[in-house]
């Protein structure tokens, strides 16, 4: 089962990556700027707030976020689920024409972008809200200022409490960074769901 899932949710990673740069005519953008720009600009983002932010995530912030993504997420499911009916409506016609099959084929295509964009923010956000729940449940240890600490490769050695505290600091680094790195991503896949919908819905508007 667990093998199982881990397979769907790479699959659905990739293929949400790839879908980020294709167009409605399946044509791919396989450029350096296309697949990475979005990425480091991201992580340098994330690294910058996590030097920023010494003490981590406040109560509030963590519980205001929490409330957004949740809402979002109801959102998506519900989106995705009308969403098929809405993009891709298989034509008729006996013997459409080609400019029928274009547009078929175009909604197909928009169609499963959709689905998998949309999907994939739903599991980034479900990933966030578990890691914004540590927050909440461990609030005194990840509200740790790891930067006030220093490190000591002898003591992490001989002792247990030293090599426990760079535990809980190293955890802290990287959940802090998911946290902004996804929440990034979150908000740049919603833009970009949002403005690719209008602008599809809009041209298909324009084909009546």
């Amino acid at each position: 089962m667990s093998l199982k899932l881990n397979k769907y949710l790479k699959i659905l990673r990739q293929e949400a990556s790839r879908f980020e740069r294709t167009d409605i005519n399946n044509k791919v953008d396989e450029t350096f700027r296309a697949k990475y720009s979005v990425k480091i600009l991201f992580s340098i983002v994330s690294v910058v707030l996590v030097f920023l932010l010494k003490d981590g995530f406040s109560e509030s912030f963590v519980s205001y976020v929490s409330s957004v993504l949740s809402i979002l997420v109801g959102l998506f499911i519900t989106a995705l689920i009308f969403s098929f009916d809405k993009f891709y409506e298989p034509s008729n016609e006996e013997n459409p024409n080609s400019r029928i099959k274009l547009w078929e084929t175009q909604a197909h295509n928009y169609a499963k972008k959709f689905a998998y964009i949309t999907s994939y923010t739903i599991v980034l956000s479900i990933f966030t809200l578990v890691l914004l729940a540590v927050s909440a449940l461990f609030e005194k240890a990840t509200q740790l200022n790891v930067f006030s600490l220093s490190f000591c490769l002898d003591c992490v050695k001989k002792d247990f409490n030293a090599l426990k505290l760079f535990g809980i600091a190293f955890f802290v680094i990287v959940q802090r960074f998911l946290v902004l790195y996804w929440l990034l991503k979150i908000m740049y896949n919603t833009l970009f769901i949002v403005s690719s919908m209008v602008q599809y819905m809009t041209t298909k508007i324009d084909r009546k």
